[in-house]
């Protein structure tokens, strides 16, 4: 593998974050690209008061369960002792790990932990966060991939409960799975690596599983060999654990959110625009039976929108102390539930959650605990050696494909077409508004009335040569079809839907292709100095 780089632009906040720190250092708690941020942040959370020994006793009951390695468990056990902090990240279980850019997350996370470890005191253990209380289904319940064709395809998994608000620990995996993954097998081309990949996938994704456990199954062997611990927060005895986060927000009615608003405001004084939605009044926090359902204040009690109830605080506050794992964060207050169980030194975001983070240092502050360190989590595409030969052959970098794929196609078909024709245009063109001009002098000067008539001629000879160019090169891309398919298939395959290929398409494909040492190969390739967009050639 070869790479490069290349910047690619979010919004400018994190835009900011990444190239311009100074500009908004005040709304995070260190900078990323120096260590000194990640030792500060580590004598900080050292000194939290963290229940090492129950948390540490549902992860090992956890990751055993997912089939987890040696190298885990050693970490789990790293965890138990005081010096150790945590690295952190987390994701939405999506179908089969979901979009690449969740492997490149725990690849950073992985890479960010051995670092700190290699580098300052004592030891960081690298943790995934399962987005298991979540209930966007429309959200994981895909992947894409393309086909023998190099067309998009969606391969769909399709659940009667769909449309409700069940978290995705509740949500099982119904037989229908196994279409999904047949599908996916009649999609892809065969290899030697194919049977096995499906039939490991097959183990995972097994009906029956929750949506969460078959994601934390598959990801665990991806990557067994290093280390990285997988927690399902949605457990009761780690919603038992976090508690008291969500006791103060329901006994002082969502401070988050006041906290959060204030510095949205600054924020947006400063020219930047605020990533979460807040209301007052509403909980940043759920309860859920089945159906996660919004709480929010009315008067001095509590009404929860969907069922039509109403709870004192006292009430909801006992129905928490009782049954805890009826609650679940939403996003302002899941970093802060997460950073209340672990000592969190870094967590690894994506842009979006970058922008996130920015408005929650005075959620922390408020809940007495210390911002992480925001590390954002590497950005690649993957350019396989069949695409940067097409890319080679006519002369196609990947910022042309980024910034306009239509101009691409037409702007390498016109290089087709003989020079002698393109003179002859470019003549006309020129020509055309000075023969006119002078045309348009001489007929107003007989009869200036006919201004208009002198103008509309003028526009129809300019559209009519328009259109016969456009005919020039509907021929030349029809002689040209060979060469605008495999421009089609490079599009396609890395900026497919007009979306960076990390956020579209699924690891199996790649998987299937080049077997598990592929992700070996992507993991010692990315670079962890680097911060822009990485360009990874195979």
């Amino acid at each position: 593998m070869n790479k490069e780089s290349l910047r690619v632009s979010f919004s400018p906040l994190t835009d900011d974050y990444i190239y311009a720190y100074e500009k908004v250092g005040e709304f995070f708690n260190g900078n990323f690209r120096d260590l000194a941020a990640f030792q500060h942040q580590t004598e900080k959370v050292r000194s939290l008061d963290v229940d090492r020994k129950s948390l540490t006793d549902v992860l090992l009951q956890q990751n055993k369960n997912y089939g987890c390695g040696n190298e885990t468990l050693m970490n789990i056990d790293r965890l138990t002792q005081d010096h150790a902090c945590a690295v952190l990240t987390g994701q939405q279980v999506g179908l089969f790990s979901g979009p690449l850019y969740t492997i490149f997350k725990s690849m950073t996370t992985i890479k960010l932990a051995e670092y700190l470890s290699q580098n300052l005191s004592g030891f960081y253990v690298p943790i995934f966060w399962l987005a298991s209380d979540d209930h966007d289904f429309v959200e994981i319940d895909h992947i894409n991939l393309l086909n023998e064709i190099n067309q998009i395809e969606k391969i769909h998994y399709t659940s009667p409960l769909s449309t409700l608000k069940i978290p995705a620990s509740k949500l099982k995996l119904k037989p229908e799975i196994s279409e999904c993954i047949q599908q996916l097998g009649d999609l892809t081309r065969n290899s030697e690596f194919k049977s096995d990949i499906l039939s490991h996938l097959s183990e995972d994704y097994l009906a029956g599983r929750s949506f969460a456990e078959a994601f934390a199954r598959w990801m665990t062997r991806l990557f067994k060999s290093h280390g990285l611990i997988f927690v399902d927060a949605s457990h009761p005895d780690i919603k038992k654990l976090g508690k008291e986060v969500f006791a103060h927000e329901i006994a002082e009615f969502s401070p988050s959110t006041q906290k959060a608003l204030e510095t949205s405001d600054k924020l947006k004084q400063a020219g930047y625009r605020t990533q979460i939605q807040l209301r007052e009044g509403i909980l940043n926090l759920f309860l859920a039976e089945n159906e996660r359902q919004t709480i929010q204040s009315k008067g001095d009690d509590f009404f929860v929108k969907e069922s039509g109830l109403i709870y004192k605080k006292s009430e909801l506050l006992i129905l928490l102390e009782g049954k805890p794992e009826m609650f679940s964060p939403n996003v302002l207050l899941r970093p802060i539930y997460q950073d209340a169980l672990f000592p969190t030194v870094a967590y690894v975001a994506g842009p979006g959650e970058i922008a996130y983070f920015a408005q929650m240092k005075g959620v922390y502050e408020y809940f007495d605990l210390s911002m992480p360190v925001v590390y954002p989590r590497k950005t690649v595409t993957v350019i396989e050696k069949n695409v940067n030969n097409v890319l080679e052959n006519y002369d196609v970098n990947i910022r042309d494909i980024w910034e306009d794929t239509d101009k691409i196609i037409s702007d390498t078909v016109k290089k087709q077409i003989p020079g002698s024709i393109d003179e002859v245009f470019r003549h006309a063109f020129s020509h055309l508004g000075k023969e006119f001009k002078t045309i348009k002098q001489e007929i107003l000067s007989f009869d200036p009335t006919l201004e208009k008539s002198v103008d509309l001629a003028a526009r129809r000879m300019d559209q009519q040569l328009k259109f016969l160019e456009q005919k020039i090169l509907q021929a030349a891309k029809k002689s040209n079809k060979t060469m605008t398919q495999r421009l089609q298939k490079v599009i396609n395959n890395l900026y497919p839907d007009n979306r960076l290929q990390e956020r579209v398409f699924n690891i199996v494909p790649f998987l299937i292709k080049y077997d598990y040492a592929f992700l070996d190969e992507l993991y010692v390739t990315i670079d962890m100095e680097n911060y822009d967009h990485q360009v990874i050639k195979l």
